[in-house]
């Protein structure tokens, strides 16, 4: 090995015994560096702590001097006064919100009150044209008022026309009959026309207001019912139709016989 490579060798050694020194130095200033910052910490909080505590000393000191100086029955009674005047002031003002909520109430409830009197009356008024009426045939007895209401007494029938007025007079046993050139038997009805009555128990009902009445001789003028007229027409029994839902009476008309 010649000159130059000795050379060269021992400056490469020296080159990376500098490189691990340095290492070294770097990781002893990075461990100094957080001994310093682990430190600076601790006497942060140190200082910290004793000005605090210093503070508290100098406070209590301070109250136990003074406290009982500035101590006085007639401030406290000040400050309870003032605060009962506060209290009283507060208190009144919740009695007037109350008044104010009562009285918007009262007046929600009347509103409450008329609206739902009126969905009532809407709702019988739907009721009474949903209503299923039915039409019944009936004698009327005899009418009369009571409690500025209108009543009939109806003795009701079965009416029958045309042939169905054959076959119920014929089950009844009540139909005319003929017997032909070939011995068969006819029956049939002399007024085409048959009136069966079960029974002579009558049902009092009661007239709507706006009753619709459908007979000769009676011009219904107003709203009211012609009592008198009625009672005359009755008189000769004629046969009426009723227009009956849930036991009042909204319309009468007089049957026409065939």
């Amino acid at each position: 090995m010649d000159k130059k490579e000795e050379e060269l060798l021992s400056m490469h050694y020296q080159i990376e015994k500098t490189d691990v020194k340095q290492q070294k130095l770097e990781d002893r200033l990075l461990s100094i560096s957080k001994d310093l910052e682990n430190s600076r910490k601790v006497r942060n909080f140190y200082f910290a702590f004793i000005i605090l505590l210093m503070l508290v000393l100098i406070i209590g000191s301070f109250y136990v001097t003074n406290g009982f100086k500035n101590f006085s029955p007639i401030d406290e009674d000040v400050e309870q006064l003032d605060s009962f005047k506060n209290l009283q002031i507060t208190n009144d003002s919740l009695l007037k919100e109350v008044t104010v909520l009562k009285e918007n109430v009262s007046v929600y409830e009347k509103n409450f009150l008329i609206i739902d009197s009126a969905a009532i009356n809407a709702d019988t008024v739907n009721n009474k044209s949903k209503s299923k009426f039915e039409r019944k045939y009936c004698y009327a007895k005899k009418a009369f008022r009571s409690n500025d209401a209108v009543f009939i007494e109806a003795d009701f029938i079965e009416y029958f026309e045309g042939k169905k007025a054959v076959i119920k007079a014929k089950e009844f046993g009540e139909a005319e009959y003929d017997i032909d050139k070939n011995e068969d038997t006819l029956y049939f009805l002399y007024n085409n026309y048959y009136i069966h009555n079960q029974n002579d128990r009558t049902k009092i009902l009661e007239l709507d207001d706006r009753v619709r009445v459908k007979i000769d001789n009676i011009n219904q003028i107003s709203n009211a019912f012609p009592l008198k007229a009625f009672q005359k027409i009755i008189a000769d029994k004629p046969i009426l139709i009723l227009e009956v839902s849930n036991g009042v009476v909204y319309g009468i008309t007089e049957q026409k016989l065939p």
